[in-house]
């Protein structure tokens, strides 16, 4: 666990005069760093001119002269860049500076200069589209044409810098509008509606009827019937397509109803004509009648979508109709009957036909994996799941002085956690598998557990338990879960799985911290629990409060759901109401494994499964000893 650093500023500028100038440990570095940066932002030049050579010795030094360096980006050199660049080639910020300074050129009208800084094409699109036209403009116009294409084929916006160079490509005639339609079918394929109506603006008055057709696609997709009647192309087929599966969504039976004759307009093939298919068939996965039920299963006897066959299993598996499991089962392709879910239903399948010695064998070869369904089919043959933990060598002292984690480890001083994570992964993601092991081991021991967790995702480490479920905010979690009828376990399980444990983690809904609380729920929470000294969202990121209202809220949803972790969890992740809606639709029919399987959310079936995992190992971890079964037995028991 971190702990929190706020040196006060005041302090640091008695500080700062008492430290003999030869003074160089890393504390006085520290003072020298703080008192440096708030002079840069009092504007006192002077004093940052007088402190910078002290602190060349310090692992933020770099920062320091990125900082200067685009001060003002219109006094910058390429030879600065270069120097900078060469000096530090594994600081993420060097990138940085190229790309600005790309820009920089670009501003200048510096074209040549461009051209001759920038011997390979850069990456982000904007210097893309720069380093293009320096070449337009320096005479190299087939690599500006070259790139303007590789440019302009993305599904996604671009930036507004790009203009000037489609605009020479449309003046020599690259900006035909097939390549008009070409980047509608990546817009298409993205789901950016947007930009389809955007692109669709600029095709020229021959192509009005698809133009309009394709707008009209965007707000209705009902109108597919009707774009349909469009002479046919391999791109409007594509959009038919698209746009099929919206309407399908919406109005499955109209969908149905004008299927042959979409098809049949757009001379479509027999794959492009089961994607029309396959998207009704989606829909008729609830309350279908007995006539839909039959039309969904023959077409997806037929489809070669193995997500959506899989759909029909979880359909069996839901009715609790073992016949129509095993039938559908059996009709997953041989890859797909190789999963662990799927392996084990057809395990218990056998067990219930009576062939128990093929059942226990399919589970005893389960079991020798990690996760859910090898924990569950230990737990049914009635032996206690065995961990195997995969531990690193130890960290050698070479890790400690590399300077990608001397700039972590103060980064994270400064609570610059944003910052700590990029220099972290962009160095984890340089390393050998071994070196990585290494790097995760070194992060769990100095008790960065987000970094410890980002390199064992990084270099896919899965068996190293330890480096992978580290011990974080203990003495937080056994504090806020006393007198609550949560396990420190399971709260510390829920945290792993929202946020890695990265305190600073933000969902693009909002969720925010270590057990990723959303504002409203954290409101409600403080209110209902009667939490004091929370004001506002903000303090989702300290890890102390998120704890604090985060343990209230799981707390909450576990007694409103009977103290059941498969029901708290998925209510946690997808809400209370939904919960509930999965049970009613459900009605008893169903025990613990198979209403985990049958989540309507693959996010909240694979969330509901991780946790109750990571529940485990966090026993193991936190007892040292053999933790219990994957399901308590009123879990277990519990008809579902």
């Amino acid at each position: 666990m971190r702990k929190s650093v706020w040196p006060g500023v005041a302090a640091l500028g008695v500080l700062i005069f008492s430290v003999p100038a030869s003074a160089d440990s890393l504390g006085e570095q520290r003072i020298r760093y703080q008192a440096v940066k708030s002079a840069w932002d009092t504007n006192d030049m002077a004093e940052v001119e007088r402190l910078m050579p002290m602190l060349k010795e310090y692992p933020l030094y770099p920062y320091l002269e990125y900082r200067e360096l685009t001060q003002d980006m219109s006094l910058l050199t390429s030879n600065q860049v270069n120097t900078f660049t060469a000096t530090h080639p594994n600081l993420p910020s060097a990138a940085s500076l190229k790309n600005k300074f790309i820009s920089e050129l670009a501003k200048r009208n510096d074209w040549q200069g461009l051209v001759s800084f920038s011997t390979t094409v850069p990456k982000p699109a904007g210097a893309k589209c720069d380093y293009y036209y320096a070449n337009w403009q320096t005479g190299n116009r087939q690599v500006a044409l070259d790139g303007a294409k590789s440019v302009w084929l993305s599904g996604n916006s671009l930036p507004a810098n790009c203009d000037k160079l489609f605009d020479v490509w449309e003046q020599t005639g690259g900006l035909t509008p097939e390549r008009v339609l070409e980047r509608i079918s990546l817009a298409l394929k993205s789901g950016n509606t947007s930009m389809v109506s955007y692109l669709a603006k600029r095709l020229p008055p021959q192509y009005q009827t698809i133009s309009n057709g394709l707008i009209d696609l965007q707000k209705n997709p009902a109108s597919v019937v009707t774009f349909a009647q469009i002479n046919p192309t391999d791109f409007t087929r594509q959009a038919t397509i698209s746009a099929f599966s919206a309407y399908a969504r919406k109005s499955p039976d109209a969908a149905r109803a004008g299927l042959s004759s979409v098809a049949r307009a757009q001379k479509m093939n027999d794959s492009e004509r089961q994607q029309l298919k396959d998207a009704i068939a989606w829909q008729y996965m609830g309350d279908a009648t007995t006539e839909q039920a039959a039309w969904r299963d023959d077409v997806i006897q037929e489809t070669d979508s193995v997500t959506l066959r899989e759909r029909r299993v979880r359909l069996a598996l839901g009715n609790a109709d073992d016949r129509d499991l095993d039938r559908w089962l059996t009709r997953l392709p041989a890859e797909a009957q190789q999963k662990e879910e799927w392996q084990y239903w057809r395990a218990i399948l056998l067990e219930k036909g009576g062939n128990k010695a093929a059942a226990d064998a399919i589970l005893e070869k389960i079991t020798q994996g990690r996760g859910f369904y090898p924990m569950v089919a230990a737990q049914h043959l009635g032996k206690p799941y065995v961990m195997l933990i995969n531990a690193a060598d130890k960290p050698d002292y070479t890790i400690s002085n590399q300077a990608e984690v001397q700039r972590v480890s103060e980064l994270l001083y400064w609570q610059l956690e944003g910052q700590a994570r990029t220099e972290w992964l962009n160095l984890v993601d340089s390393q050998p598998p071994a070196r990585k092991a290494q790097l995760a081991r070194y992060a769990l021991e100095q008790g960065w557990a987000d970094l410890s967790v980002l390199a064992t995702i990084n270099g896919k480490l899965w068996d190293h338990l330890e480096e992978r479920f580290p011990l974080a905010w203990l003495s937080e979690f056994d504090e806020f879960t006393q007198n609550k009828s949560i396990t420190r376990s399971y709260a510390m399980a829920i945290a792993r799985q929202e946020s890695a444990w990265n305190p600073q983690a933000r969902s693009p809904v909002g969720a925010t911290g270590l057990m990723q609380l959303m504002p409203a729920t954290a409101s409600h929470t403080v209110k209902a629990s009667g939490i004091i000294d929370y004001t506002n969202t903000s303090q989702l990121v300290n890890p102390r409060k998120n704890i604090e209202i985060g343990t209230a809220y799981l707390d909450s949803v576990y007694s409103q759901f009977g103290q059941n972790r498969i029901l708290a969890s998925a209510a946690y992740n997808a809400g209370p109401s939904r919960v509930n809606r999965w049970l009613s639709n459900s009605g008893g029919r169903l025990d613990a494994v198979a209403f985990v399987e049958t989540i309507p959310f693959a996010e909240t079936r694979g969330y509901v499964k991780n946790v109750l995992a990571f529940d485990i190992f966090y026993q193991n971890f936190l007892k040292g000893q053999t933790p219990a079964d994957v399901l308590t037995p009123s879990e277990k028991s519990m008809r579902y």
